[in-house]
């Protein structure tokens, strides 16, 4: 495809932690060469805890948006999760809808796009599958209750927060904990963590489906923009790339 070609294509963007290592690497396999991918990078916040930043992040969202000029996006997410866990679906909705009317696109969370991933496939009873400290984990399963869905089993990575660190070895080997009877779907939450690795290595079709918040976010913008799903997304998740 020459750079034409490519200027057609839709364009997508992506808000990013600052130190998050994996959210571009990941995207940039998951999505075909039917889109063009943009990043911006939320600021640092010396000195602070993951609480606080958590807190602090959200209004950067909308300055974020609009630090791509006049490049116009046909599509956006929020790459994180825990900033929106402590709202609850309700007012994450409602702050994905203020970022779309800012922004002149639609965007959505990483939580949002992962909740309409899991209506999608029809998703009711879930294992939360987390990188993160107790407390949030704690958040995290609450938003999931919030919004309708049956948390039945969590299983955590870490006891700290450590999910740009992990390894494809230590994940393969918490998702060996996963009780997957009675499992609809495993969400794996987290945008720093290492998840395609695990994903690709399943086998095709196999049950219950593992989504990840990049997978999840790759696919709202996909459908938002009519972009086919590629090969690379189908080997991670065929059931969400038939959806």
């Amino acid at each position: 495809m020459d750079l034409a070609e490519l200027a057609t294509r839709p364009a997508l963007g992506l808000l990013v932690p600052p130190a998050n290592p994996t959210v571009e690497p990941e995207m940039n396999r998951l999505i075909p060469s039917g889109a063009r991918l943009y990043a911006t990078r939320l600021p640092v916040m010396p000195d602070t805890t993951l609480d606080q930043r958590n807190r602090a992040y959200i209004a950067s969202y909308e300055p974020a948006l609009k630090s791509f000029g006049s490049l116009k996006l046909d599509a956006a997410t929020v790459a994180l999760t825990g900033p929106s866990y402590r709202l609850g679906a309700g007012e994450d909705d409602a702050l994905a809808a203020r970022l779309s009317a800012s922004a002149g696109c639609p965007v959505e969370t990483a939580s949002g796009a992962i909740r309409h991933a899991l209506k999608a496939i029809g998703a009711k009873r879930i294992c939360l599958f987390s990188p993160y400290p107790a407390w949030l984990t704690e958040e995290a399963a609450g938003y999931w209750t919030g919004a309708s869905f049956t948390v039945a089993q969590v299983v955590k990575v870490s006891e700290t927060f450590r999910a740009y660190e992990l390894t494809t070895e230590e994940v393969e080997a918490a998702l060996c904990q996963v009780e997957t009877t009675g499992i609809d779907a495993i969400v794996m939450s987290g945008t720093g963590m290492i998840t395609l690795p695990a994903m690709a290595a399943r086998p095709e079709r196999s049950s219950p489906p593992l989504l990840s918040s990049n997978l999840c976010c790759a696919w709202w913008m996909m459908k938002k923009t009519s972009v086919a799903p590629g090969p690379a997304f189908a080997r991670a998740c065929a059931q969400l790339a038939a959806a």
